[in-house]
């Protein structure tokens, strides 16, 4: 099987040998610092595969959407970078029929990337995230054009994931969680009919993903610190059993990190009912509040593929013994499930190479 193959494979199928694939990329930074970097948002694809072949693992490339600006005028922002002290700090901007779009990004060295500033507060009207959706619409003819040069070179290492802001609930990214909540909360009728179109549209984004050659499409989600059990039945779980039925349909996988706690709606059940393929992570404290990672894992449906969960706090101060032992706990905690070894959050750009190469041999050790 090409590396690809057997990463898909094992998440449909699963296997009696152990199996690690740590988490890379995502703008985390590890491999910004494996390349000479230290602004993360300098990396690149190239950065990550080369990451993965120090480290030696199974590889899962999680790339972003490309910019549908590129073929879309409309959706074409506007960037302007400054640097103050040792930030660098970019203003976006897009005009909307309804107002210009504003976002605020600061970075710091070996830090990635932070919004200060989001476009939408939740004094503001849902006009502009209409109006970006139908945008979305009419770019989805040239979302193959758009993947694939990443796919072409990621896929000959392995499968590749594409994510955006596909939860409806998150308004494409245009306000900050606790925005969203409030939204909801202030109408919930009018945001149920805005994540019902935004859905529509992103169901279409899957499936023009999906048939440009893509393995999985990211899902994601708020963690239980951000929102109530209700607003989770009522948006998260529904919409993502929608949207990951379009994505079956069309061939493809669902994949999910939520780093953050997610109890209780690990025992309400809500990530069984979502339609999960690869779910990660079940991280205890101090990153979550899963208090027993076999325990929690027995919750979860056999059928699904679980990653994780050997903390990031081993990774970046613990000795070479400390992160052998931690990973030998999570193949003991996992072992005769369907569970690849991997780290309570995608890899940052403080922890030694020597560590996460320690993790590997354990796991390789153990088969």
């Amino acid at each position: 099987m090409t590396p690809r193959e057997r990463f898909v494979w094992y998440v449909r199928h699963g296997d009696a040998r152990p199996f690690v694939s740590l988490q890379i990329g995502a703008g985390a930074g590890f491999d910004c610092k494996l390349a000479g970097k230290e602004w993360i948002s300098e990396g690149t694809l190239a950065d990550t595969i080369r990451a993965y072949e120090l480290v030696e693992c199974d590889a899962l490339y999680n790339v972003g959407l490309p910019d549908l600006g590129a073929v879309l005028p409309a959706l074409a922002w506007t960037s302007e970078t400054t640097v103050k002290d040792d930030t660098r700090i970019t203003q976006r901007r897009l005009a909307t029929p309804y107002g210009e779009l504003c976002v605020d990004l600061h970075e710091r060295p070996r830090s990635g990337v932070t919004p200060t500033r989001y476009p939408l507060t939740v004094d503001d009207s849902l006009d502009a995230v209409c109006w970006m959706a139908d945008q979305y619409f009419k770019a989805v003819p040239y979302v193959g054009e758009l993947l694939a040069p990443l796919l072409k070179e990621a896929h000959p290492y392995g499968p590749v994931s594409v994510q955006w802001n596909i939860q409806p609930f998150e308004l494409l990214g245009l306000a900050s969680v606790p925005d969203l909540v409030l939204h909801a909360m202030t109408d919930p009728q009018r945001y149920r009919r805005v994540c019902d179109r935004i859905r529509n549209v992103n169901i279409e984004l899957v499936r023009a993903v999906l048939a440009s050659g893509a393995d999985f499409i990211f899902l994601g989600g708020p963690g239980a610190e951000m929102m109530s059990p209700d607003l989770y039945e009522a948006f998260i779980v529904p919409d993502s059993h929608i949207i990951s039925q379009a994505v079956h349909d069309a061939g493809g996988l669902i994949y999910s990190h939520i780093c953050s706690p997610i109890e209780p709606f690990l025992s309400k059940g809500y990530f069984g009912e979502m339609g999960i393929d690869l779910f990660e992570t079940l991280s205890g404290p101090p990153v979550g509040n899963v208090a027993d990672l076999g325990a929690a894992r027995l919750q979860l449906p056999a059928a699904m593929c679980t990653r994780g969960n050997v903390g990031l706090d081993v990774l970046l101060h613990g000795t070479l013994d400390d992160v052998e032992q931690a990973t030998q706990a999570v193949l003991d905690a996992t072992a005769g499930t369907k569970h690849m070894v991997a780290a309570s959050d995608y890899l940052f750009y403080d922890i030694p190479l020597e560590n996460v190469q320690a993790m590997v041999r354990t796991v390789r050790a153990s088969a």
